[in-house]
């Protein structure tokens, strides 16, 4: 997907929320280089009231070898993101980067920095932890 169909999915959503037509189940497919993913809608478990918007992107397996020096690496990267993002683990041992907000009150520019900012990072990341770790 370039960054014009990310534009694309970004107006989708805006749209829809300022319609109110942004509901759970709500998903799309999402591509940014090599690392692909999904937006979806869902409600937020803490407070069944509010809605999220989740960006989740695939970034690699996590490696059999060095599997501590990865997670390690993992948590710093996290912490390196300031809160915007967080990189995590499914059953499967495969690594996500997830970013979500509740979408009461959420404008334009904070969807174009979800989807743009945190795909930028997931096929910056990606490359470099596969790279890193083989």
């Amino acid at each position: 997907m370039s960054t014009q169909s990310l534009m694309a999915l970004v107006t989708e959503l805006v749209t829809r929320l300022d319609e109110g037509s942004l509901h759970p189940g709500f998903e799309r497919p999402l591509r940014r280089g090599s690392a692909q993913g999904l937006v979806r809608v869902d409600v937020d478990p803490s407070d069944p009231s509010q809605l999220t918007i989740v960006v989740r992107i695939e970034i690699c397996p996590a490696p059999r070898a060095n599997l501590e020096v990865f997670l390690a690496t993992l948590l710093e990267l996290n912490h390196d993101l300031h809160g915007r993002a967080a990189f995590s683990l499914d059953d499967r041992a495969v690594v996500y980067l997830t970013a979500g907000r509740h979408i009461a009150n959420l404008d334009e520019d904070e969807v174009v920095d979800l989807i743009l900012w945190t795909s930028e990072q997931a096929d910056h990341w990606d490359d470099v932890l596969m790279e890193s770790f083989p």
